[in-house]
């Protein structure tokens, strides 16, 4: 349980201090149930899992519920297999995926990996509109994404975050978009951006993610952390699995931004156009 309360952290991206201002679970119990020697109760679960905005039985449970809602995973794993294979056929032709208009380019993953500079030449080669979602996010907060943390938390982030991007695909016209590191970590809004978006994963090794972070006068790669590089290195071992459903990726490391930019321009152009 301290191992998944430790990786939920980190593809959240909270400091231990947040969650358990959020939670109400002081940070010396989180430290000692995070190493394992916590006392655990069902009651400080649900008050972490609240401040994770996911069900407790998301949270407990062994089966892997991040894409799936845990009603349906017990339902299915009850039929026998001729049933599970009926099944699957009904909701395949009740439920396929029509094709879907795109919306543009998204860029995600990690500060540092390159998303801002990159994404902003490939908006001026491609002639579309470059869009950092998380100044969307503070146009319809009117606050800063801190601020919006402080006051509501990880929901309340993460209801004005879907929102944003809703707002971006009703512009109706193609853009590059750029998302924080951690979108992924709120599935129905991480598939919206799937379906609605040509998807890239811009990824560089965890030293240079860091290295780039200082070099913009950034000390806090993951805020409150002293030690950086390992915190990174945990966020991207984490999130690995949801960035790996990117349409595309792009590693940065070691290249120019020319090389980079050109190779995102040559694999799109074709596909994305300016209205």
């Amino acid at each position: 349980m301290g191992v998944r309360v430790r990786g939920l952290r980190a593809r959240r991206g909270m400091t231990r201090k947040s969650l358990s201002a959020h939670s109400g679970v002081s940070e010396r119990y989180l430290a000692n149930l995070e190493s394992g020697s916590a006392n655990v109760t069902l009651s400080v679960l649900a008050k972490i899992a609240d401040a994770f905005d996911i069900s407790l039985v998301q949270l407990i449970s062994d089966h892997n519920y991040d894409y799936l809602h845990p009603e349906l995973c017990r339902f299915v794993s009850d039929l026998s297999l001729q049933d599970q294979e009926y099944a699957l056929d009904i909701l395949t032709s009740a439920f396929a995926r029509q094709s879907v208009k795109k919306s543009g380019m998204a860029l995600l993953g990690l500060r540092g990996a390159g998303k801002t500079t990159i994404g902003s030449l490939v908006a001026q080669q491609l002639g579309l509109k470059f869009v950092r979602l998380t100044e969307r996010i503070e146009s319809i907060a009117e606050m800063s994404v801190g601020e919006i943390f402080d006051l509501g938390g990880q929901k309340q982030f993460r209801r004005v975050e879907q929102q944003a991007l809703q707002q971006v695909i009703d512009l109706d016209e193609p853009v590059v978009l750029e998302v924080g590191g951690s979108l992924v970590s709120q599935i129905d809004t991480y598939n919206l951006l799937l379906d609605r978006f040509y998807s890239v994963w811009v990824q560089a090794s965890p030293e240079e993610h860091l290295s780039r972070v200082l070099s913009q006068g950034d000390t806090r790669p993951m805020a409150g952390a002293r030690q950086a590089l390992e915190d990174l290195r945990l966020i991207l071992d984490e999130r690995a699995k949801d960035y790996s459903r990117a349409g595309y990726q792009l590693n940065t490391s070691g290249r120019s931004e020319t090389e980079c930019v050109d190779e995102l321009v040559g694999q799109f152009q074709g596909l994305i156009k300016a209205n």
